[in-house]
């Protein structure tokens, strides 16, 4: 990592790429902050380009606390994982796990927050675990910060994934419309119901009335092929390739097992039926069977009337994660990062 302020540092963080350079760091003794990044994260770690270390560089540096990258589930991350070296573990991806010496980073559903959570991220965070509770927010703090965000997002069109071209009120009216994923395949199931589930049972429910898919953008050439012939067995199923946002409004009730799009129509005040395990599943309704998706899509929008989305929003982003944004983002993800490693 870069050195102490005064002196200059680098934006990117040094890598222990062999066993002899993890036993030399462990021999001399100094607690460090030591980040497992996967595959997806190496290399913009390493290059100063991922949008989280930046931030906390100069604040560790100022601190006397020296960080460094290592390849996730390598030789030299064991090494410095050994008994009785005191390092300080984050993970960086999709790795869950707890640990009194570990912590979990991963960019957010809404560019521009961050986990830094004590089990996981995504549904294996802590906030699946944790208790909204709407009373203990501000309505106007959350009011004023759940506008500025979903404002933003939709006024400009913003997602993780880059969208067409917003084209409000071109789509057709929707009963409903299923976000896929791919993450079925996963060595630790997070799903209820799969894809091809979701995308029958809904476009059962009422054969009568359209309803929309949009695939994932990561999805498979093979996922990509099945579903596509799922969807040619119902004539009121249409594929879309639109904005999320122009699909989310067109749509009376949005379907997913747990994607950053159902967190998206959050934004949009909008029924969503999560099928999968979920840490946002307190603003939605949870279809564990093909039965339960078929309640939801009945009664769901009574059921969810008068949710408090704001409040909602400003619990999970705004207390709960990390804004890089803000001019505290360094000094809270420090004050996290000492109280759960006695730093």
């Amino acid at each position: 990592m870069g050195r102490a302020a005064g002196r200059g540092f680098r934006l990117g963080i040094e890598e222990v790429s062999t066993p002899a350079a993890a036993k030399s760091l462990n021999r001399a003794g100094r607690r460090l902050v030591v980040i497992h990044a996967d595959a997806g994260w190496i290399d913009p770690v390493r290059d100063g380009a991922d949008g989280f270390w930046p931030k906390l560089v100069g604040e560790l540096a100022h601190q006397g606390v020296e960080a460094r990258l290592v390849k996730a589930r390598s030789k030299p991350a064991e090494i410095l994982r050994e008994p009785g070296t005191e390092h300080i573990h984050v993970m960086m991806g999709d790795m869950p796990g707890y640990g009194p010496d570990t912590l979990h980073v991963e960019q957010g559903y809404i560019v521009g927050f961050w986990y830094l959570d004590e089990i996981g991220v995504f549904w294996n965070s802590s906030l699946r675990l944790s208790q909204f509770c709407p009373e203990r927010v501000h309505r106007g703090h959350a009011e004023y910060f759940f506008n500025g965000v979903a404002g933003w997002m939709l006024r400009e069109n913003v997602s993780k994934a880059p969208q067409p071209a917003r084209m409000p009120g071109f789509l057709e009216p929707a009963h409903a419309v299923v976000f896929t994923q791919e993450i079925e395949g996963l060595r630790n199931r997070a799903h209820y119901l799969g894809n091809e589930q979701m995308i029958r049972t809904t476009a059962e429910f009422d054969r009568s009335k359209l309803v929309y898919v949009k695939l994932h953008p990561g999805q498979s050439k093979a996922a990509r092929r099945d579903l596509m012939a799922v969807a040619q067995d119902y004539q009121n199923v249409r594929v879309s390739e639109a904005s999320v946002h122009d699909l989310i409004e067109a749509a009376r009730v949005v379907v997913t097992q747990n994607s950053g799009a159902g967190f998206e129509a959050l934004m949009q005040k909008k029924t969503v039926v999560t099928c999968g395990k979920s840490d946002y599943r307190h603003a939605t309704l949870t279809a564990k069977t093909a039965g339960d998706l078929r309640d939801a899509l009945d009664y769901g929008p009574d059921a969810m009337e008068g949710f408090p989305y704001e409040k909602f929003f400003y619990w999970f982003l705004h207390r709960n994660m990390l804004e890089e944004a803000k001019s505290n983002f360094a000094a809270r993800a420090v004050a996290r990062i000492r109280e759960k490693t006695f730093l």
